[in-house]
């Protein structure tokens, strides 16, 4: 089921930006309705058209440039990094058992490149600076309610969504998860819903108990070698490439 939605969201993504590609114009998907521009227009201009038809959860709204193939390719090298790390570990060890988990994931994932920007109604009509023009090209907007779900992905046993709980540090939602073997330990990577990455520790010596924000994507690392840094390089290229997914709403 989980393949089947993913292959639905990338063919409904390529779709959409073939159907209105006109040139000189600029094409908006607002959730899976498109509104078409003969000039370019700003970002406040946009939400009027769906601003009052909704109960919106602004802080986990977000933009993707669909002209732009920038996601695409670094999901192509993040896996092609962990083929190339596999071929390093002995077929039996924890170390390639999380790299082949990780690798099933990413393969798994739909990405789109992420425009950076708060995606806010009334900050766009309040700040100039928060209210950018959208020129030519083919633009997606995704709008939705409060998530109440909190996204584990990474070296976990069982990577997907998992009920946000009010009130709940980054440490305690960790530690409801059960992680793989080879999961690094002490810290771990949160992608909050505006795209922003921060590394959290969740180790006795090093917590931090900030509170998790709904629609958050958790990743955790995989343990890095002691005399080398490649693991650690590829636990924050997927970080990164996790800003741009297209997650389940």
């Amino acid at each position: 089921m989980k393949f089947i939605y993913t292959l639905f969201i990338a063919l409904g993504l390529a779709t959409s930006a073939s159907s209105f590609a006109d040139n000189g114009t600029v094409s908006v998907m607002i959730n899976k309705q498109t509104y078409q521009f003969d000039r370019p227009i700003r970002l406040s201009s946009v939400l009027s058209i769906v601003a009052d038809n909704g109960d919106w959860y602004w802080p986990a709204a977000s933009a993707f440039n669909l002209t732009n193939p920038q996601a695409e390719r670094e999901k192509a090298v993040v896996l092609s990094e962990i083929k190339m790390l596999l071929t390093k570990f002995d077929e039996d060890s924890e170390t390639h058992k999380a790299l082949q988990n990780l690798h099933e994931q990413v393969s798994l994932w739909t990405v789109s490149t992420r425009i950076d920007m708060p995606i806010s109604y009334n900050r766009a009509r309040l700040f100039f600076e928060d209210n950018p023009m959208f020129q030519e090209g083919e633009y997606w907007i995704r709008l939705n309610g409060r998530p109440d779900v909190v996204h584990f992905s990474g070296a976990v046993v069982k990577p997907g969504a998992y009920k946000h709980q009010s009130d709940t540090s980054v440490y305690s939602a960790v530690h409801t998860v059960k992680k793989a073997v080879d999961a690094d330990r002490s810290h771990v990577y949160v992608i909050d819903p505006a795209g922003k990455i921060e590394e959290k520790g969740i180790a006795y010596w090093n917590l931090d108990f900030a509170q998790l924000m709904p629609g958050s994507q958790v990743y955790v690392p995989i343990s890095s070698e002691l005399f080398s840094n490649k693991l650690k390089q590829l636990n924050e290229r997927v970080a990164a490439l996790a800003v741009h997914r297209v997650l389940p709403q």
